[in-house]
């Protein structure tokens, strides 16, 4: 992931996020570990109830955590941008922009 919404991520951290087969999205919330029941149908996706563990680490990168928390809980499409970003986009803002891994 590189950036929430208008803000950057911050230096050295990284979140990620894979999307099962079976329906479960997780990853790294840049401080914990992530989960939740996602739905994709064409261009829209949902995530339920996001959870995550529960280790502490510095302030910045738990507010960071934070605002992806929110942020994935109000996506509700996506599509992949000209420069080959996966772009989740909530109702209202700017999208949670991925870079794509090969397997």
């Amino acid at each position: 992931m590189e950036w929430i919404g208008e803000r950057p991520l911050i230096d050295n951290s990284r979140l990620t996020m894979t999307l099962g087969a079976d329906g479960r999205a997780y990853g790294n919330a840049g401080c914990n570990h992530w989960f939740a029941p996602y739905t994709l149908n064409d261009h829209t996706i949902s995530f339920g109830a996001v959870g995550k563990t529960r280790k502490m680490c510095a302030p910045a990168l738990m507010e960071q955590e934070q605002r992806f928390i929110k942020a994935i809980s109000s996506v509700q499409r996506w599509d992949i941008s000209p420069i080959e970003q996966l772009r989740l986009w909530p109702a209202q803002g700017k999208p949670l922009r991925f870079w794509l891994e090969d397997s």
